[in-house]
């Protein structure tokens, strides 16, 4: 399922509330606010799983930018996550060669 990442939360957000909010332009599967493991507050950014690639766009391009309890939220687009041990950096690794040693003991 297609995930949208949120941020700028204010702290009092919750995952209904981000729910609710997109559920306006599509169907979600879920929400989910980040919070830390120590005090438990928001983390001030969360992810919204839509239902469809389209609405996920959509929402992307409807909601960055939009106030929601006095804060500008930034919505990112939903990009396709890499297939599993798909490298993420551009061509090969060059390997070097190793180091020669001399054979009798001197540097």
């Amino acid at each position: 399922m297609p995930r949208v990442y949120v941020g700028n939360l204010a702290e009092s957000v919750t995952r209904d509330e981000l729910r609710a909010l997109f559920s306006k332009v599509g169907k979600v599967a879920g929400a989910l606010v980040i919070t830390d493991k120590l005090t438990g507050k928001s983390r001030g950014f969360g992810f919204v799983e839509m239902v469809e690639v389209e609405d996920a766009i959509n929402a992307a391009v409807y909601f960055s930018g939009t106030e929601l309890e006095g804060r500008k939220i930034h919505v990112d687009p939903y990009r396709p996550q890499q297939e599993p041990g798909v490298q993420k950096y551009r061509g090969e690794r060059k390997r070097r060669a190793p180091a020669k040693r001399s054979s009798n003991g001197t540097a």
